[in-house]
């Protein structure tokens, strides 16, 4: 199923930057506090000095640090060792929010500068080492550390820049590794005022080098595009050994700041040039569900601010820009709904294969694995996603109708009540709609099934009738409907009063143990189970019985000179105590409405001839169809009664 393109809004937007700027000004305090100069890199440097804010299409902030600092900061350290100095740094980090990043990667063992772990396994990836043949640990060269803000799920990525050969080089884009890496003319972190921050950039002749003369227009290229336009993308022939003891190198003064800032803001005209052509900042183009404007929680929190926003207008009396906020809202749960519809195909799309393995493993004809249960995180996303419709689109008819736009109200309303079709605000602002539209006898129908939805409570339903119908007619049609009403009330209560059966109070109560059981193993760290496996697998610790069936299979797991695998917990014995009368009470009360169906029916005579023509057989099966069978039936009547 292709996915649709969306365009970020400018809410979007702006709760991205501000996502953004959260992150960097962590980064920055954390980079502070150790004392580590830095300066902002690549793109981030691009949006300093061209934009003045973060780049919409980008998702992680780049800052590049100087290897002969790094090595001061290990310096200081009590062994000096590289263990201590990227500990101390990752310590750091973490109290200022931030946690290192798994990745998975082709060659875990290079990637970790010699951990030894299996391929394609996560590992950590802060930092991202080279390491030569024969190296020892502490000769290990840091190309990158890699963070993640915990609170706005925006990357930090820590460039190490070395001195080789007179040159600047940065291995961060595969380095060593793939004997690739960038190189640049010496230069000095310029200072800039960012986000009304002062804080250190690339200058714009290192950008120039990277990325081409016209570095100032806003473009989105590929990775191979992007390669095509460097100038500074070199084979590395050799990288020399982290050198703790390295002394800082002279590099060449920067521009200070008031000069500087004539320059910026030239770079800046020029870059609101390049974009006086685009329709968008952020062009369309088709969901990443990896990028951070693909996360549920952040479409939440855009189509949230859409909403107050939206609200605030409405208040205000602004009723067209209220629309407005409200339809972006609505483009972002659009959004957020491609977003759950895919990672739900994706789910789905993962079961297929594991049913199709099993089933080859088994040599069976059919893959009858059953699917499991989507994670609770995933439902509680789909619930909230049709609540923020719902708000929205009941909001949206409000500002349509303060704005007369009666198509406007009809849509909105009609998509509102497809989700809630008993809705009260729908209802009454459609009518609304339809009687200043002309349409009197649509509005009469949402006036009475108004009046039907709030148990004849409306006093907006009734003075709506009053005007569209003579007082009389209304009387009698009101007592009508209301008749109606309570002879389907009445029926109903009929059939409430009916004995309920208990069997289905046990199952109630099953369900309610199987999902105690769900919440303590999520609180434990382990897989989530369907209900049809627990029932198979764990339900059978809470039957006295079988637990008794267990101690005599297995005597010497459960003496007291051995270890006992389900050892009795306290609050165990009080719930067997009441599990055991529970079950004669529920036999008990088996055995009365038996007694109650045979009187009713009438008792059947034992003395009735059987018909001579009856056919009988047995059904003759080996141990293992027996057990196919058994786990079939025992599924059957679990699908029943869930």
């Amino acid at each position: 199923m292709p996915m649709k393109k969306f365009r970020m809004t400018n809410t979007e937007l702006k709760l991205k930057r501000d996502r953004m700027m959260d992150a960097f000004k962590a980064g920055k305090a954390a980079l502070e506090d150790l004392r580590l100069p830095y300066f902002l890199a690549y793109g981030s440097a691009l949006a300093a000095l061209r934009e003045g804010q973060f780049q919409p299409y980008e998702d992680d902030i780049n800052v590049g640090i100087y290897s002969w600092d790094l090595a001061a900061l290990q310096r200081q350290c009590t062994e000096c060792t590289a263990d201590e100095r990227d500990n101390l740094l990752k310590a750091t980090f973490e109290r200022f929010g931030f946690e290192p990043v798994q990745e998975m990667v082709e060659n875990p063992a290079q990637a970790a500068a010699g951990n030894n772990v299996q391929q394609n396994q996560a590992v950590m990836v802060c930092p991202r080492s080279y390491m030569a043949e024969g190296w020892t640990r502490d000769m290990a060269f840091p190309i990158l550390y890699k963070f993640t803000h915990r609170e706005s799920f925006v990357r930090f990525d820590l460039m190490v820049f070395t001195m080789q050969f007179g040159q600047l080089w940065d291995f961060a884009d595969g380095g060593a590794e793939t004997s690739s890496g960038w190189r640049y003319s010496p230069f000095s972190p310029q200072p800039v005022e960012f986000e009304k921050i002062m804080t250190y950039a690339m200058p714009a002749k290192p950008l120039e080098d990277h990325y081409g003369q016209d570095w100032h227009v806003p473009r989105i290229y590929g990775y191979i595009e992007n390669l095509s336009r460097c100038k500074n993308r070199c084979q590395v022939l050799r990288v020399h050994p982290f050198d703790a003891r390295m002394q800082r190198h002279q590099l060449p003064p920067a521009m200070p700041w008031e000069e500087f800032r004539p320059l910026m803001r030239q770079y800046r005209i020029m870059y609101a040039k390049a974009m006086a052509d685009s329709e968008h900042e952020f062009p369309e183009k088709k969901l990443d569900l990896y990028k951070l404007e693909s996360k549920p929680v952040v479409l939440f929190q855009a189509a949230g601010m859409c909403k107050d926003e939206g609200n605030e207008r409405l208040k205000n009396g602004k009723y067209s820009g209220a629309l407005d906020k409200y339809d972006e809202g609505l483009y972002i749960v659009d959004k957020c709904r491609e977003v759950l519809l895919t990672w739900r195909l994706i789910f789905r799309q993962i079961h297929n294969e594991k049913a199709e393995k099993d089933r080859k493993d088994r040599g069976v004809k059919v893959a009858d694995l059953v699917e499991p249960d989507m994670p609770r995180e995933f439902r509680a996303d789909e619930d909230e996603e049709r609540a923020f419709r719902l708000a929205l689109l009941l909001n949206a008819a409000q500002a349509a109708l303060q704005c007369q736009k009666w198509d406007i109200v009809e849509a909105r309303v009609a998509s509102a009540l497809e989700l809630e079709t008993h809705n009260k605000k729908a209802l009454y602002r459609r009518g609304l709609a339809r009687v200043a539209a002309g349409n009197k006898e649509g509005a009469k129908a949402d006036f009475w099934a108004l009046l039907k939805a709030s148990s004849f409570d409306s006093k907006e339903a009734v003075s709506q009738l009053m005007k569209l119908m003579p007082k009389e007619e209304v009387q009698v049609q009101f007592k009508k409907l209301q008749k109606a009403a309570k002879k389907e009330e009445k029926v109903g209560s009929m059939f409430m009063e009916l004995d309920e059966d208990d069997r289905i109070a046990m199952q109630d109560e099953r369900y309610q143990r199987y999902l105690g059981d769900c919440e303590q193993r999520a609180q434990e760290g382990q897989r989530e189970i369907s209900f049809d496996e627990w029932a198979k697998q764990y339900e059978w610790r809470y039957d006295a019985d079988e637990r008794m069936k267990a101690r005599k299979a297995f005597p010497e797991a459960f003496s007291a000179a051995g270890p006992a695998p389900l050892p009795v917990e306290e609050w165990e014995v009080d719930y067997l105590t009441h599990k055991e009368i529970e079950k004669i009470v529920y036999r008990r009360q088996t055995e009365a409405m038996g007694a109650r169906r045979r009187q009713r029916e009438g008792e059947k005579s034992s003395k009735e001839e059987e018909p001579q023509d009856k056919f009988t057989s047995r059904l003759h099966v080996d141990k293992e169809d027996e057990k196919l069978l058994k786990d079939a039936v025992v599924k059957k009547g679990y699908n029943y009664w869930w």
